[in-house]
């Protein structure tokens, strides 16, 4: 299996971070998704870009432990269904993330669920 460079996985975030964004512009956040009917895009959304901000956290303070999701900060979103918000909170998410992982460098460490990825090989990181 070929690994990203990490240049690329940062682009890959933000790029992956910007078609969910699409999938927001006149959908119907109550629209259950296809491939997880027990949840609606809203909860995707929410589900998605708080799992990016918890990762941004781990990297950001090279974390050596598990951050509760209530130690991230704006991890929920905004309050309410309004597309536009929850879409400028993604944006935000999107770039949060994609500055800290540039910034973290390649060979960055931190904690990861992961027990197979070796600390500091800039896979798990």
């Amino acid at each position: 299996m070929t690994t990203l460079s990490h240049d690329r996985y940062c682009d890959e975030v933000a790029r992956q971070i910007d078609l969910l964004r699409a999938t927001l512009t006149g959908a119907d956040l109550s629209d259950t998704v296809p491939t997880c009917p027990d949840w609606t895009l809203s909860q995707l959304v929410r589900h998605t870009g708080g799992a990016v901000r918890w990762s941004e956290r781990l990297v950001a303070t090279r974390a050596e432990r598990n951050i509760p999701d209530e130690d991230v900060p704006d991890a929920a979103g905004p309050e309410g269904d309004d597309p536009a918000a929850l879409d400028a909170w993604l944006a935000s998410t999107g770039a949060l993330a994609e500055k800290t992982l540039r910034a973290a460098g390649a060979d960055a460490s931190a904690w990861s669920w992961s027990a197979t990825t070796p600390r500091g090989s800039g896979r798990g990181a």
